[in-house]
């Protein structure tokens, strides 16, 4: 039978229309999806990870020392000297609970407060007082962070065996924000370091604000002792000038008075009742670290051996206020007590500074802290500023 050509040229048209289409989805699915041994080990598509990349994190903290982290920390140990300002400190971001895996804690009320802030705190791993690498190593640290007087044996030894090691300043304002930009950095969370910064700031501005234009001779004089008691034998000390409470005293108008026997001193200075009596300053002001600031100032402004002072005379003997620190120390809660020092130096000029409020922003906006948390745990210790 012979075919029509018309049908011929049809099919054979259709033909070669099918097989050009499966040579291209071919051609083309090789071209999606090459093999390795085509590509080169080098070229060949790689998986998307599951999770990101983490990146490394680099920064010098304010100590000046250079860490360098392969990724974020999440296993963090507190340890060394003055471990209470450091953990008060780190608690500021509210990713230090779930990060903290152990701790050295010391003094202060430090575990009452810790438990206010971190419920959890008592099931973390407690190290011993004075803990060493020995100790801190089986809890497998990314950081340790500890005080800067504790960088030198305990940070030496830490690095030998490979854990990073920062360290905390705390000692100025100006150090505690680098401070708490550091720890930004190390909490991946530099969005919070700087709130808290500006938190700082603001009432820092305000403070000086209220002290602008102020004249040296409006400034009364001022003199801040360290009490302590051994054995009986009771003893005073001043800070040098470099220390926080002297830029507080001057931050809240008042000239503090004792800064001619600084000489350099890079700790507290022991003074007589003696140069006591030759300063005798307009107001003092009592730290008592082993007990109650606040009736210590009462029991050293009742003794006849500080009769005749300007200060005791006109009722200017003051003990710092603490709820579970003094306000003076270089701790978070400085800014309060920078606040409180301007509002007795200087009360004509610091009407607008409510106290009350201040500790229940503070402990809300620092620390999260419920209106209730505030009012059953933190105000009950505070009756001197009621």
């Amino acid at each position: 039978m012979k075919l029509n050509t018309s049908k011929v040229i049809v099919f054979s048209l259709m033909a070669i229309l099918i097989l050009s289409a499966c040579t291209t989805t071919q051609s083309t699915l090789i071209e999606e999806n090459p093999s390795e041994q085509e590509m080169g080990e080098s070229e060949a598509v790689q998986p998307e990870p599951e999770d990101p990349v983490a990146t490394s994190l680099e920064f010098i903290d304010a100590t000046g020392r250079h860490l360098s982290l392969p990724n974020l920390p999440e296993r963090i140990v507190v340890a060394g000297k003055a471990t209470p300002y450091v953990l008060d400190t780190i608690y500021l971001f509210p990713d230090a609970a779930k990060k903290l895996a152990a701790l050295e804690v010391r003094g202060f009320d430090t575990q009452a407060f810790l438990e206010l802030v971190d419920p959890d705190v008592t099931v973390k791993n407690m190290l011993e007082r004075d803990a060493g690498p020995e100790q801190i190593a089986p809890h497998q640290p990314d950081l340790v962070i500890v005080k800067n007087i504790s960088l030198g044996q305990l940070g030496a030894a830490l690095e030998e065996i490979s854990i990073p090691v920062m360290g905390l300043n705390l000692e100025t304002p100006a150090f505690f924000y680098e401070d708490i930009r550091a720890l930004g950095k190390v909490f991946g969370n530099s969005e919070r370091a700087e709130e808290i910064v500006a938190y700082y700031q603001s009432i820092e501005n305000k403070v000086s604000e209220m002290m602008a234009g102020l004249q040296d001779s409006e400034r009364p004089s001022v003199l801040v002792l360290q009490y302590s008691e051994d054995g009986g034998e009771i003893s005073f000390k001043v800070p040098p000038a470099n220390y926080l409470q002297t830029t507080m005293v001057q931050n809240a108008g008042g000239n503090p008075i004792w800064l001619d026997v600084d000489g350099g001193a890079d700790g507290w200075i022991q003074v007589g009742l003696e140069q006591i009596a030759v300063w005798d300053p307009e107001m003092v002001f009592i730290v008592n670290y082993g007990g109650d600031s606040v009736e210590t100032a009462k029991s050293v402004s009742q003794s006849p051996t500080w009769e005749g002072l300007k200060a005791v005379e006109n009722d200017q003997v003051f003990g710092f206020p603490a709820d579970f620190a003094s306000w003076d120390l270089i701790d978070p809660r400085w800014i309060l007590g920078q606040q409180w020092l301007a509002t007795i130096i200087q009360p004509e000029l610091t009407n607008d500074i409510d106290l009350l409020a201040q500790v229940k922003s503070f402990y809300q906006e620092l620390y999260l802290l419920s209106e209730t948390q505030i009012e059953e745990s933190v105000i009950p210790r505070l009756d001197e500023i009621k």
